[in-house]
Formats: structure tokens, C-alpha cells, sequence
């Protein structure tokens, strides 16, 4: 069935069965007619063309308003079609609607359009027509949770006009949740591909649909649910990994990545049908030539052999693919056609495939590193998956110098079966990650990644980053949802119901992953600041402002006990400024006091610069002591450059982030603080370095 925008009384009549309320209206074929139908509406009234071929109405005369008499109604009509005729000449014509003119209100809308990732997404938001001027909106994937329609009215910038102000009352907004309820309820019952209805106007007591504009069957289809997300042993831990196209000339893929691979611990093979051995390891001809089913074989060859190799693999009763190469669809249609018979030729074996078109998988805690990336990354407890393997090949080679290091890295390239939501259900079963980092371009399939995303969420944090955010393709759009709604809005709304962070860059997505894989959800946003740096005490109230961290009030007990020990000139506040010349000892006794009093506090930022009476490494091994004494998060933010070295090294190993810059400490804590989790939230539990159990 093909895309049809209704016309204007077909969409009323689609909104009554709904239960949202519309005005009392006719067509009208004729003036006489209008006028009939006008006077047992009841003056004023509005007229409008009806004609599924005209988009906006307005902009061509079809619409006219404050219609209050006979005559009026019978010039309105000779108007409306005289200059539909002259601007949209062709236009098929179905008559004027004759309506009821309701009284001003509030003018908000309801929209609703299909995402070829996610499926129906519904947005509310002001109306009128300066809705995409404003762009004051709020999205939810359907189906609506429990809740979700009151948090979209709430969470618009102008709640305020529909909870009241200045002295203007209230208006109905359990009518309006109502409303929305029952348009999320038509959008899945109906065969609608989107709609707007645009303005609703709102009252003090009730509300009602004045113009809808509703598109019946379908635009572009939701791709279809692929396999439902597994575990991947075969590729988090085979016991024997081939790798087709090893090579020993140091010019060819198949060099790195089977140097690559000579750290494996278990049995690995190379398949090279034109040497006799490669990098001092025995080759075979073929996979079928191996003296045992492998678990996993990593394709490294040109792409036009794959096809054979991956029939190959299956035969011989492998379980997984790699496939290194591009070329296939991401080259256009008859690269995606290639890329089909992978699938299907890996399915009628039970085989996975990784790729096309990817860099392979990093496990540093296992010694397994597929790719032809020259740096291998450090053990650590963030994993990272990605579609691009350039961003892989970069914050690999960035993570070294920052001592970041992770427990999987593992490049989707295509997805072409294996995708986010597969190895994220894999993640979340694995005893070494404690927090995930995404690099997005698309996502294939949206119900299975939100229904993965929303299972690990609950135990793990989950950060992304989302590229491709040019409005080119809401230029065309049909509706205002499809102009508001957005591909990067529709995304940034999924992440955020699935419990997902988001950040504008992978520097702060690292910094926000080490921190939560550290230090685990902050229980709320109540912060203390204990430096010995005035200058710094003052960035920080700032930036704690800007990132929307509460810098709470010291209670009265806590400040008596402070000035019991402190020197005279310490601020006498939060943050707590001990004065330049404090030394370990005073730090110790004001961590022992937050110790005994951890109701008040939620976030602690240990601020220090370097000082000729204090001891940084003393300082560290305070911290530390701090942090395992307490059940809050524990941010060190030691500043400065060699002199610090060794102190912020003490709190790496001991799994305590520090931040070298005082507003990425604020700025990360700040999206930490900000972000709905679903379900359970993790208790951080008592503190354990060497076995974090925060999460």
C-alpha cells in the first residue's frame, strides 16, 4: 500500500474513533450548503479546502477564519476555490469543510511518524505554526510505558504554560495525557505511517483536534527483527582460531593481524594455500585441510573469495566468521545482494558472522586480537563497540598514554548479522566489563537493540555516541513530526527511555565510562569539594552550576566539628577550602569526618594542586583509604604535571579516576548524575578495589 494523506474530515473521523475530541463540522459541496451546514454548527465558523493533494492549506488560500454570518460563508467559498484553482491548479477538490471556530487556548501538538530503525515514534510538543521554529518537543519510541505520556508533557521547556503562571490557571493537563494516550493507541491500531495533529488547542477544562493531517499506509518499512540476540561464545572464547590469508609479507593485512594473533593461548592456524609456513607457524591450503574444526576463522583476503571461504568455514563446522574485507554493502545494491548470500549461506549452518567490513575484535584479558590495528590496548574493564573501524584504530591508539584500557574492543563494521544489540547481550554476561562505550552510525535493528540495550543497562552503564547529525534529510519531510523527529532526535530518544549516556565526544565518553566502571551511578547529585586550592575552589562552584551538581550546604554539626581542627581562614563552606598551607594530615581528619557522616553527601571532588608542604603520594594513599570507607563516588582530581605523576598513578591502581582537568571532573559527574536508568539501579555496595563490586 502506498503513502496517502487523508483528507481533513477522513482524519477527524479517524481521531473520534480514537476518543480525541474534534470540532463540530460538514463538507460542503456548494455555498448553499455551507451556509446550511454553518448555521446548525452555530457562528463562526471556519472553512477549508478538502483535497489530499494540498499539503498546507494556508499558503494557498484554502483557509478561512471568523466566518460569523450567512453571506460571509457564502463569499468564503467562492474565495477558497478560486484561489485553489489559481495557485494548485490540478488539484483534485473534495469539497470545503465547514467547522466550528473554537475560542483561543493553548495550541499544542501530537504528531507521530515511522523510524526504519525503531518503528512508531510519537512526539508532543508547543504547536501553532511557529512548531519548528520552537522545536519545543519531546519523543518516545511506542509503545508508551507506564508514566510516559505525564513525563512528555513535563518535560518540554513550556510545561509552564500548560501547569500555570503568573497568575494564569492551570490548563487540563490529565485531558491532555488522555489525548496523547489514545493518539499512541491509534498510531498501533490504525494503518497510519504518520500524522500530526496540529494545533491542539487546550483549555482550562478539556481540549479538541482543529486540524489533523494523517498519511494512510506505507512509507517506509521498519526492517524486519533478525535473529534474536545471543551470547557469542564462539567469538568471546574460542579454543581455536584460523586466520584465511596469513601472510608473511609485512605489506599485507594477513601479516598484522596474524602477528597479531601469535598471543592467542589457544590453537591457532594459519590457512595459506602458497606457503608452506608463515611467521615460523606450519600453514594449511585450505580450512577443510585443518586436523579439527575450528571455533572461529578470521577472513583476511580480497572480497570476491569470501563467498567460497565462508561455504567453506560452514562445512567444516565452524561456529564464527570475521570478515575483514569491504566491498560489499556498503558499496551499493549489488554489494548488499553478496552480502545477503553471506547470511544466508552462514544460517544454513548455524555459523555468525562478524562484518563485512570490519577491523575484528580486541580481548585483551584473553590475549585474542583479530585486527591489523600496530597498537594492542591495555587489560581494562570498558569495552567499546564500534561501526567505524578508523574511530577504533584512533582511541586505541590514544587509550595507551591515558592508561584507559578495556576488556573488549569490537568493530560491527556492516552488521550484516552479528550487530550492537548481539554482542551487548554478550557484554552484559561477561565477568570483566564494568561499562560500554558506543560509536553509532545505525542501528539495523532498533527493537532488538533496545530490548538488548535495556537488559544490560540495568547492570551495566552504557555510553554512546551518535554521528550523522545533519538535518539534510528533514528538508523533505511531509509533516512537522518528520521535520522534528528527526533521525538524530528518534536516536537520542531511544538512548535516553533505554537508560543509555549520551556524549558529543569520545574523549568525554571515555572519561565517562572509566569513571562509572570505577565508581558506579552516583546515588544523586549532592556534592562535596575538599581542595587546598581557593583559586579552584571557585572553578568549581562554577562549574558545578553549569553541570548541574548540587554543591549541598555543610550542616551546622559538621561545620562546629571542621572548626574544631581546621586553620581559622578555611572557607567556612562547600567547597571546602583547608587553605594553601594544609598539609596530608588535615585532608585525613576531613575524609574521616565524611566518613562518619555520609547522609549529607553523595559525589566527593578531592581537589589539589602541587604544594611544597603537602605530600601528593600521602595525599593519593589518603584517597584511596577514603574511597574504600565509603559507599559514595570518590572523584580525585589531582592537578598539575610530573610532580602529580606518581600520586595519580597510585590512584589508577587502586581503580580511583582522576581527572587532570577540574571541568571534565564536573562536566562527566554532571552527565552521570543526569541520566534515567531503567530498573534496578546498581548498589555500590562496600568498597573493594581489587575486586570492584559497585557495579
Amino acid at each position: 500500500m502506498t503513502k496517502r494523506l487523508l483528507t481533513e474530515p477522513e482524519g477527524y473521523e479517524i481521531l473520534k474513533r480514537a476518543g480525541i475530541p474534534v470540532p463540530a463540522h460538514g463538507v460542503a459541496h456548494d455555498m448553499e450548503e455551507a451556509v446550511r451546514i454553518a448555521s446548525e454548527i452555530g457562528f463562526p465558523v471556519v472553512m477549508k479546502i478538502v483535497s489530499s493533494g494540498i499539503v498546507h492549506k494556508s499558503d494557498i488560500g484554502g483557509v478561512i477564519r471568523r466566518l460569523d454570518d450567512p453571506e460571509k460563508v457564502r463569499s468564503a467559498f467562492r474565495e477558497i476555490l478560486s484561489n485553489v484553482k489559481e495557485r494548485m491548479a490540478g488539484a483534485a477538490i473534495g469539497g470545503v469543510i465547514v467547522e466550528q471556530e473554537l475560542p483561543g487556548g493553548l495550541e499544542v501538538f501530537i504528531g507521530g511518524k515511522t523510524d526504519p530503525a525503531f518503528g512508531r515514534v510519537l512526539t508532543f510538543g508547543l504547536g501553532g505554526t511557529l512548531v519548528e521554529i520552537l522545536r519545543d518537543v519531546a519523543l518516545r519510541i511506542l509503545p508508551l510505558g507506564e508514566g510516559d505520556a505525564e513525563e512528555m508533557v513535563r518535560e518540554i521547556r513550556g510545561y509552564r504554560l500548560i501547569s500555570g503562571y503568573r497568575g494564569n490557571p492551570p490548563k487540563d493537563e490529565a485531558a491532555l495525557v488522555s489525548i496523547i494516550q489514545a493518539a499512541a493507541r491509534m498510531f498501533t491500531a490504525e494503518d497510519i505511517s504518520e500524522f500530526d495533529i496540529n494545533p491542539l488547542i487546550l483549555y482550562e477544562d478539556g481540549a479538541c483536534a482543529v486540524d489533523a493531517r494523517i498519511y494512510h499506509g506505507v512509507d517506509a518499512p521498519v526492517r524486519p527483527r533478525k535473529i534474536h540476540c545471543t551470547l557469542v561464545p564462539e567469538i568471546f572464547s574460542p579454543e581455536s582460531i584460523a586466520l584465511v590469508g596469513a601472510s608473511g609479507d609485512p605489506r599485507k593485512v594477513g601479516y598484522a593481524v596474524f602477528r597479531n594473533l601469535l598471543s592467542f593461548p589457544g590453537r591457532l592456524y594459519a590457512i595459506n594455500p602458497n606457503r608452506s609456513e608463515v611467521q615460523g607457524r606450519k600453514t594449511y591450503p585450505s580450512i577443510g585441510a585443518l586436523p579439527e574444526p575450528v571455533h572461529l576463522v578470521v577472513i583476511a583476503v580480497p572480497a570476491k573469495l569470501v563467498p567460497g571461504i565462508v561455504d567453506e568455514a560452514g562445512r567444516a563446522g565452524t561456529k564464527a566468521v570475521i570478515i575483514l574485507a569491504g566491498g560489499f554493502g556498503e558499496t551499493g545494491s549489488s554489494g548488499k545482494s553478496v552480502e545477503g548470500e553471506l547470511v544466508e549461506t552462514a544460517r544454513r549452518f548455524s555459523m555468525r558472522i562478524l562484518g563485512p567490513n570490519c577491523l575484528g575484535i580486541m580481548l585483551p584479558h584473553k590475549g585474542i586480537n583479530t585486527t591489523f590495528d600496530p597498537i594492542t590496548p591495555r587489560a581494562g574493564r570498558v569495552a567499546f563497540i564500534s561501526q567505524s573501524g578508523a574511530v577504533i584504530a584512533t582511541m586505541v591508539d590514544w587509550s595507551v598514554p591515558e592508561e584507559i584500557g578495556f576488556s573488549a574492543v569490537i568493530s560491527v563494521g556492516n552488521q550484516a548479522d552479528l550487530g550492537f544489540e548481539d554482542f551487548l547481550f554478550s557484554l552484559r554476561e561477561d565477568q570483566v566489563t564494568r561499562a560500554i562505550v558506543m560509536y553509532i552510525e545505525e542501528v539495523k535493528d532498533g527493537a532488538a537493540f533496545l530490548e538488548a540495550v535495556q537488559r544490560v543497562t540495568r547492570r551495566i552503564p552504557v555510553i554512546a555516541i551518535k554521528s550523522g547529525i545533519s538535518r539534510k534529510g528533514q528538508l523533505a519531510a511531509s509533516s512537522h513530526t518528520g521535520a522534528l523527529a528527526g533521525s538524530h532526535e528518534v536516536y537520542m530518544a531511544a538512548f535516553r527511555e533505554a537508560g543509555i549516556i549520551t556524549t558529543q565526544s569520545l574523549r568525554e565518553a571515555f572519561l565517562l565510562a572509566e569513571l562509572l566502571a570505577s565508581e558506579g551511578y552516583p546515588r544523586g547529585n549532592r556534592g562535596i569539594v575538599i581542595t587546598n586550592a581557593g583559586g579552584f575552589a571557585v572553578f568549581a562552584s562554577d562549574y558545578a552550576d553549569l553541570y548541574g551538581v548540587d554543591l549541598v550546604e555543610l550542616p551546622a554539626g559538621i561545620l562546629g566539628e571542621l572548626n574544631s581542627f581546621l586553620p581559622a581562614a578555611w572557607s567556612h563552606e562547600n567547597p571546602l577550602d583547608l587553605v594553601g598551607d594544609s598539609g596530608v594530615g588535615i585532608y585525613a581528619r576531613v575524609f574521616d569526618l565524611m566518613i562518619r557522616n555520609q547522609e549529607f553527601w553523595d559525589i566527593a571532588f578531592i581537589v589539589s594542586v602541587p604544594d611544597a608542604v603537602l605530600d601528593a603520594t600521602q595525599l593519593a594513599q589518603e584517597i584511596v583509604r577514603f574511597s574504600r570507607s565509603t559507599k559514595k563516588m570518590v572523584v580525585g582530581c589531582l592537578l598539575g604535571g610530573s610532580s602529580m605523576k606518581s600520586s595519580v598513578q597510585i590512584l589508577r591502581s587502586h581503580q580511583i579516576p582522576n581527572f587532570a582537568d577540574l571541568e571534565d571532573a564536573f562536566r562527566v559527574v554532571g552527565r552521570a548524575c543526569s541520566v534515567k536508568r531503567p530498573g534496578e539501579v546498581p548498589d555500590p555496595g562496600t568498597r573493594g578495589r581489587e575486586d570492584i563490586q559497585k557495579i
